[in-house]
């Protein structure tokens, strides 16, 4: 029987089709800007509404009371000299210093003008989503062309991201990011065509990246997993061609050591900033779950997940079950996945391998978690989310007519109209959310007062919220009914976080700063001021304040050792050492030793209890 002419036909058109198929899954094509770009403009218009936004949060630390970047280019020099919490009377062994020196060459130019730190802030996330762009073409070169474009789509509108965007001080964060997807794409460019320029390059920005923060650090594991899984090298030959990046890494941590030096032990706020010490694995679990869900919900978004946000886990506890069994789950697939060199096994290992750190802080120290810690993670998340769909919807990257030419034309950007929808869908519903959680950024009142009504169990956030209206009950001076209810708010909220958190000793501090500033009770602001020392021994201001309601009822000598103490706790604490030398200068006295007894920052040191209430009101 005759071939049908019709059926003949057919048959060859799909022979053609799988012929460009397999030319456009195995040539590497040239880099397509567009679809870069309109990542980056697609970012600026997600954070357009933060531009006229106020210092939040950390932003005045890093910023107002940085006396380094309020020099200017004077003072860069000693921005590379000090820890990155040098002028918040802390030394935690943070040495980040190229997001301060950009600080201070804004503020070189334009002072201290917020809204010019967001316009940057933003900028920075734009040239990152480029750059993200560009590498996910060089990492998915032989798939299909969409799909490096959606999976940038769902990480750039993830609102996961407004943390670290929407924070003026969280440039750290962003600047890092920058420097690894530019390392890797420079990198890849060097492993494929041989030139050592891009090596070169890649090396400084990797330097560069280090220097903005220490999540550059797992660039390390990453550029070999992209030549294992998507350039077929082996394992020693991954290993090998990562290692120069060891040198950069060396020259930071030889910087590093030689600026901090040994980190003191001091402590601060322990029960609030490592709320999990009892149980730190199964709170890492619970936290790993909750963190899986922000990724595929991001629906009630906070700031802070201090002591008590979310509660320790338990074996008991079906959170914390669920968690494990995820975590457990995943680490298996993933593993499954760098055996057959899948795509999952590449978007797993990117997930563990940037969101780990972060669990470890948990899990080694009983630390807190953060929205920020899932910033690079989400690009594991919204790949493994890509292929995910692609398997439900069965897509296939077959392009759409026999004419195309395979490496330029638009028809090989074409995807299934059912995935498409999907990543559109979601990709929508994330840039709403995104832009919605950009408003709760505007200022501090702000942030904290939305945090609050999703976030009633956080000591921090209930602290935050006490001490804006502290602020503002000192600063009203005209009105004092006005000034006494912001007194009376402010107490609310910091006596409930000293009910959540009783050994929360900024917030004793705080309310000692009420019963000074505000209200003038002495053994009231006394008992305040020694219950923060007591649960926080190595808060200088806490010995400062005290210091200042002992000279201000004649108690000269212990007004000279609460200074003298708090300077010895934070040489660099310019305040105390000030008051210290004017009562000295006044009155003669310098006392270094606790006069008349035993020191109140010891067990068994009388206190002196005030009439306060300190129940929470209904």
């Amino acid at each position: 029987m005759a071939a049908n002419p019709q059926k003949k036909k057919a048959n060859n058109i799909r022979t053609t089709e799988n012929q460009h198929q397999t030319v456009a899954l195995s040539e590497p094509i040239k880099n397509n800007y567009l679809f870069p770009a309109l990542l980056a403009l697609l970012s600026i218009f997600l954070y357009a509404n933060t531009f006229g936004h106020d210092y939040v949060l950390d932003d005045a630390v890093a910023v107002l009371n940085n006396q380094f970047v309020q020099q200017g280019f004077a003072g860069i020099g000693d921005i590379l000299k000090v820890d990155f919490w040098h002028f918040s009377n802390l030394t935690l062994g943070y040495y980040r210093p190229l997001s301060i020196i950009t600080f201070a060459i804004e503020h070189q130019f334009f002072g201290n003008n917020s809204h010019v730190s967001h316009i940057v802030n933003v900028l920075f996330y734009s040239a990152g989503s480029f750059m993200l762009g560009l590498l996910l073409q060089q990492i998915f070169s032989k798939q299909h062309r969409a799909i490096p474009f959606f999976i940038a789509l769902l990480f750039v509108t993830h609102p996961a991201h407004t943390e670290v965007v929407a924070n003026i001080k969280s440039r750290d964060e962003l600047m890092s990011f920058l420097g690894v997807v530019s390392v890797l794409y420079l990198l890849l460019k060097w492993n494929e065509t041989s030139k050592r320029i891009f090596l070169y390059i890649g090396l400084a920005v990797f330097y560069l990246a280090l220097l903005s923060k220490e999540t550059a650090i797992p660039t390390l594991l990453l550029f070999p997993a992209c030549l294992y899984f998507f350039r077929q090298k082996s394992i020693a030959q991954c290993v090998w061609a990562s290692m120069p990046l060891l040198l950069p890494l060396i020259v930071f941590y030889i910087q590093k050591n030689a600026v901090i030096g040994e980190v003191p032990d001091f402590s601060f706020d322990e029960m609030n900033n490592y709320p999990y010490t009892e149980a730190k694995f199964t709170s890492s679990m619970s936290l790993f779950a909750h963190c899986l869900w922000v990724l595929l919900f991001p629906l009630r978004l906070v700031y802070d997940y201090s002591y008590n946000a979310i509660p320790a886990g338990s074996w008991t506890d079906p959170v914390t079950l669920l968690g494990f069994g995820l975590f457990a789950g995943l680490i298996f697939l993933t593993i499954k996945g760098i055996q057959q060199r899948s795509i999952w096994g590449f978007a797993l290992g990117f997930f563990f391998v940037t969101f780990v750190p972060a669990i470890a802080f948990v899990w080694i120290r009983g630390g807190i978690m953060a929205e920020r810690f899932l910033f690079a993670a989400t690009l594991g998340f919204s790949i493994a989310l890509v292929f995910g769909l692609l398997k439900a919807f069965t897509v296939e990257a077959i392009p759409t007519s026999t004419e195309v030419n395979p490496t330029n034309s638009w028809q090989h950007y074409v995807m299934d109209v059912r995935m498409l929808a999907a990543v559109c869908l979601i990709a929508g519903l994330y840039s709403f959310k995104t832009i919605d959680r950009n408003r709760a950024w505007k200022d501090n009142v702000t942030l904290f007062f939305t945090d609050i009504k999703h976030n009633p169990g956080s000591a921090q956030n209930n602290r935050h919220c006490g001490h804006e209206m502290l602020e503002k009950a000192i600063a009203e001076t005209k009105d004092s009914v006005k000034r006494m209810e912001y007194f009376n708010e402010s107490m609310f909220y910091l006596r409930r976080a000293v009910q959540i958190n009783p050994r929360f000793g900024e917030s004793w501090t705080d309310m000692g700063r009420a019963y000074t500033n505000v209200m003038l009770i002495p053994d009231s602001a006394i008992y305040f001021y020694r219950m923060a020392i007591k649960h926080n021994p190595g808060s200088a201001t806490a010995h400062s304040n005290l210091g200042v309601i002992y000279e201000i009822i004649g108690r000269n000598e212990l007004a000279s050792y609460y200074y003298n103490r708090a300077s010895f706790i934070n040489p660099t604490f310019a305040d105390s050492r000030e008051k210290a030398a004017r009562l000295r200068q006044r009155t003669g006295v310098d006392v270094s030793n606790y006069p008349g007894g035993e020191d109140p920052r010891l067990p068994g040191a009388k206190q002196q209890t005030p009439s306060v209430n300190l129940t929470v009101p209904r």
